[in-house]
């Protein structure tokens, strides 16, 4: 070995072995060797017998170990500096993983036989040698046991995570059974006789009307229900939007969805509002829902206001107010969970509906780098504002 080289694997050893003397470094790099591997070449593999112990000085290796079926698992990439080989090295054991090179590589090798003659006359360096390994070995199993300690916890968030999802499955379930009974009822019932002929002239008009009715609601859940579970992947489309014809459109949306006579609806639209970046379907299915939310729980049909303002240069705010219920204020934040209903709280009404207006609301707002915001008071009404950025 050139001196060049001999200085080279001295280097390489004080790096893996800090704490040996340099009389031991010296007598080590003499008995060394250079290696070279491609990318992609196995430098060791699992399930060999190997007395080689290298240290690697150039690239980048692979750990990667078999499973039962023989699919290969990466356990974790080394880099200069590092050593492996080391239990065939000093336990004559069979390889307990692959090593394969991730780019070019070059090792320093140390092979078991001329160590041993080495260490038969130098007794410290055998101790010191394993003393660092058997360090070394310590520092990865604690390494392993804190990263398994970390897989455990993700494993555990997963079931949690897993536990919620089925909670909430069960809820829908039995929210949508609930909400789908009263208008089938309703309509296996007027169908029935009308099919008799139970039911003629002026009556059968309105049995129609209420079937119609029914089957409305219907279709409503049923597009709430695809609203929320189809809403992540469809890609956003964003344009200038003005602000007042976004109210309009959404009021429009409402006024036909609503059953009966629709409640009052004013409007308080500032001037000279600037035009806002956004996805228009968002916007209007958010506002729409905020307002059929509003009109729902104003039982008395008290009139429902929409303001429209910049409360900043940087921003514009879309509130909807009504005289309705109001909401606890420790509901506040409960309410934009899917299907939580105000009457799970004891109130003495009830009311129609999946619970996942306000859900729809909150992700479209949130979609569109807004914010949305209640401020309510049990018997005086609730009202929601739904702040946007211009840009």
């Amino acid at each position: 070995m050139v001196a060049s080289q001999t200085m080279e694997a001295i280097a390489l050893l004080q790096q893996a072995f800090p704490s040996l003397s340099s009389e031991n470094l010296q007598m080590l790099s003499e008995v060394s060797s250079f290696g070279a591997y491609q990318a992609g070449q196995d430098i060791v593999r699992e399930g060999e017998h190997g007395t080689t112990l290298y240290i690697l000085g150039e690239g980048h290796t692979e750990i990667i170990v078999h499973a039962d079926d023989g699919h290969e698992i990466l356990v974790d990439t080394i880099g200069p500096g590092t050593y492996f080989g080391e239990m065939s090295f000093f336990g004559e054991s069979t390889r307990m993983a692959t090593i394969r090179a991730k780019t070019d590589c070059e090792t320093l090798e140390l092979e078991q036989s001329a160590f041993m003659e080495i260490a038969q006359t130098k007794t410290e360096l055998l101790q010191n040698l394993l003393n660092q390994i058997i360090g070394h070995l310590r520092r990865n199993d604690r390494a392993v046991i804190r990263e398994l300690n970390i897989k455990n916890q993700v494993i555990q968030d997963a079931y949690a995570d897993l536990a919620e999802q089925e909670e909430l499955r069960s809820q829908f379930i039995a929210t949508l059974s609930h909400e789908l009974r009263t208008p089938l009822t309703s309509i296996r019932g007027f169908l029935g006789l009308i099919n008799q002929g139970a039911i003629t002239g002026e009556s059968l008009k309105v049995a129609v009307r209420s079937v119609t009715r029914n089957v409305e609601s219907m279709v409503g859940l049923v597009n709430n229900m695809l609203i929320l579970y189809e809403m992540s992947p469809g890609a956003s489309s964003y344009d200038y939007l003005n602000p007042s014809d976004v109210v309009v459109q959404a009021l429009n949306a409402t006024q036909s969805a609503i059953e009966g006579t629709p409640p009052l609806i004013t409007l308080n639209i500032a001037d000279d509002l600037p035009q806002i970046y956004a996805d228009k379907n968002d916007l209007v299915l958010a506002l729409r829902a905020l307002i059929e939310n509003a009109v729902k729980f104003t039982p008395d049909r008290q009139p429902v206001n929409v303001k429209v303002f910049c409360p900043s240069r940087e921003e514009v705010a879309f509130c909807v107010q009504d005289q309705g219920i109001g909401i606890p204020e420790d509901a506040h934040e409960r309410i934009f969970e899917p299907f939580f209903r105000l009457e799970e709280l004891g109130s003495s009404q009830l009311f129609p509906g999946l619970g996942i207006g306000l859900t729809i609301a909150k992700l479209k707002v949130e979609r569109l780098n807004g914010r949305i915001h209640v401020e309510s008071t049990p018997g005086k009404g609730s009202t929601f504002t739904i702040t946007l950025p211009l840009q």
